[in-house]
């Protein structure tokens, strides 16, 4: 689903009956309560030999609205051009996804690509899958964006599949067990207790429904496809979206509280 201004992409669910679904916090993951919380969160996630890494993952499930399988499934050459530029849109492949239904993403939060350039210097400076040329920002345009720590050596992520039942019977995703626990114990480590790694999807649009963002672009950020119906519509100016964003978490620092 491209971003492109007059575009008009076929949508399987009409943007209110999204927003009222993502606003639904009391099943499935939960949302944050407040910006402040998301600042803990950060802080808490700024810690130890992963730090940069941490950062940077979780700006990318609350400022692209990114499914955490998705965000580890991501290239470095998904999100940097080869003169080593950091995307403003990204494309998120359909074979990272669940619905094999491809769609582009948001790069546009200030705090997210701070971060997304903090773990690159880190994986530049420990020498993580770097590029032979300098393309690609320094790094392997090939390697996962995400790496896992193993001792003092950066690995790629382990993947296993897992299935889900749907309406048309039985599907496999792959999924990365590790982060997703990651992601989960350090929300209840920050007192929030219904919190997933779908939280940040679900916090972002809320908030921005809050804020009065119109619909449409709450429905670009998301990119939520379902089955239901389908909706057609013109996708509105990016620069509404990349304005939202950065109005909604402009009190929230890179790293959470200093």
């Amino acid at each position: 689903m491209p971003f492109e201004e007059g575009h008009k992409p076929v949508r399987r669910r009409p943007i209110s009956e999204a927003v009222k679904r993502l606003e639904a916090g009391r099943k499935g993951a939960g949302k944050i309560e407040s910006k402040a919380q998301l600042k803990h969160i950060l802080a808490n996630a700024n810690r130890g030999e992963t730090a940069e890494r941490n950062v940077a993952l979780i700006w990318f499930l609350f400022g692209s609205l990114t499914r955490i399988g998705e965000t580890c499934r991501l290239l470095v050459k998904d999100v940097f051009t080869k003169s080593g530029k950091l995307k403003s849109i990204f494309r998120i492949r359909a074979d990272y996804t669940k619905t094999n239904q491809s769609r582009d993403c948001a790069l546009v939060l200030k705090q997210q690509r701070q971060a997304v350039l903090a773990w690159r210097d880190r994986r530049i400076r420990d020498k993580a899958m770097l590029s032979v040329d300098g393309s690609y920002g320094g790094l392997n345009g090939d390697s996962p964006l995400f790496l896992a720590r193993s001792g003092k050596r950066w690995v790629t992520l382990s993947f296993n599949v897992k299935k889900y039942q749907t309406q048309d019977g039985q599907k496999e995703t792959l999924v990365c067990s590790s982060m997703e626990n990651y992601v989960r114990n350090l929300f209840k480590s920050c007192g929030f207790k219904q919190g997933s790694s779908h939280s940040g999807r679900k916090s972002t649009a809320s908030l921005l429904s809050d804020a009065g963002v119109d619909y449409d672009v709450i429905q670009m950020a998301i990119g939520h496809v379902s089955d239901d119906m389908t909706d057609t519509y013109i996708i509105p100016d990016p620069q509404r979206l990349t304005d939202a964003l950065n109005n909604l978490y402009k009190s929230v620092p890179p790293l959470g509280i200093k």
